[in-house]
């Protein structure tokens, strides 16, 4: 099937985002104290499309929230009955300006865990509901390294939609799902099909685009080295200024660990599902008392190679996209991509 290209310029992308969001649930970047946070918008003005990626939070809570309910129940003298929580509010038909091209990419990725042994419906079906638009990168941000790994950025299949600047103040809406494709017919009202200039135009703004990245990686040469430094001291050096807050992984737009609490008034309880991070010091505590990963150094080794190794053997992708949350949200500047880096040319010192 061949998708389509439609052009518009500035004025007509606001006006295809103003339609759309009075068209359909529509979720977008929401500035609050300097950061912008996916939220539910009724009108452009609320929102930003075009919002920074260094202060742009991960797209994940809207199909892997934070915390959710996973059921109640009371506690009787003749039983315990459950029942259901209400109906899922992120489960209905949406639409999200402004998913960042990585952050959708972490979606692919998770969808992997989500559909393996045990099939997550809730999960799968926000994600067969929504209809993800994703603005194009213009110019890398400081910890970016996206284009180091291993997906080709410049025809992601990850989003529905892309949107892309071309020359002379065009702007190009690809299609690049078949659900995408279909959704720009439905609302391609006041947009005009794109002419032969286009794939040139967009070529040349994603080469723009690659070239203007600081953090560069060789990703098959980290994979390769990683499995085999286990035991590397490295790992006891590069995280000792980790303060173990998990920010990291609540960021983290595929870390997917969580935990499961109840609380309880009287007869009557809530089960929730939280996110957890390995990096947490309880995340492997036993009901004995045992904890296989004590220090923090273990911690950073399980979430290191987690990230390039055990992922990756399993499911054939790395577990990070190169959006540089964590190291940009990180309270003492550590970064994943100097971390794997160092760990990785430590084998050749």
């Amino acid at each position: 099937m061949k998708l389509t290209t439609y052009s518009t310029d500035q004025a007509g992308l606001q006006a295809f985002y103003e339609a759309i969001i009075r068209a359909h649930d529509t979720y977008g970047p929401v500035e609050k104290f300097g950061k912008f946070d996916f939220k539910k918008v009724n009108s452009l003005s609320e929102c930003d499309p075009e919002s920074p990626i260094p202060r742009t939070m991960s797209v994940k809570p809207l199909f892997f929230p934070k915390s959710a309910k996973v059921m109640k129940y009371t506690a009787t003298s003749a039983g315990t009955e459950l029942s259901d929580t209400a109906e899922d509010p992120l489960a209905g038909k949406r639409v999200i300006l402004g998913v960042k091209h990585c952050d959708a990419r972490g979606l692919q990725v998770l969808d992997a865990v989500y559909k393996w042994d045990y099939i997550d419906t809730d999960y799968e079906k926000r994600r067969e509901n929504t209809i993800l638009i994703s603005p194009r990168c213009d110019q890398a941000a400081t910890h970016c390294f996206c284009t180091s790994l291993d997906y080709d950025l410049e025809t992601l299949d990850a989003v529905d939609v892309a949107v892309i600047n071309g020359a002379d103040r065009k702007i190009y809406l690809q299609a690049r799902t078949e659900k995408g494709e279909t959704f720009l017919k439905e609302n391609a009202t006041g947009l005009t099909s794109a002419n032969g200039s286009a794939e040139a135009e967009m070529k040349k703004q994603y080469e723009t685009f690659a070239a203007s990245f600081r953090l560069k990686m060789n990703y098959q040469e980290i994979n390769e080295r990683m499995q085999g430094q286990f035991d590397s001291p490295t790992f006891e050096e590069v995280p000792s200024s980790c303060v173990s807050c998990n920010t990291c992984a609540f960021v983290c737009p595929t870390c997917h660990c969580f935990k499961i609490s109840d609380e309880k008034i009287r007869d009557k309880g809530v089960r929730y599902k939280s996110y957890d991070s390995c990096n947490n010091v309880y995340f492997t505590l036993m009901a004995g008392g045992h904890n296989p990963r004590p220090v923090k150094y273990r911690r950073w080794r399980q979430r290191a190679m987690h990230k390039f190794v055990y992922y990756k053997e399993r499911f054939g992708v790395n577990l990070c996209i190169g959006c540089g949350k964590c190291t940009t949200s990180c309270p003492v500047n550590i970064s994943i991509f100097e971390v794997v880096t160092k760990v990785a040319s430590s084998m050749q010192e």
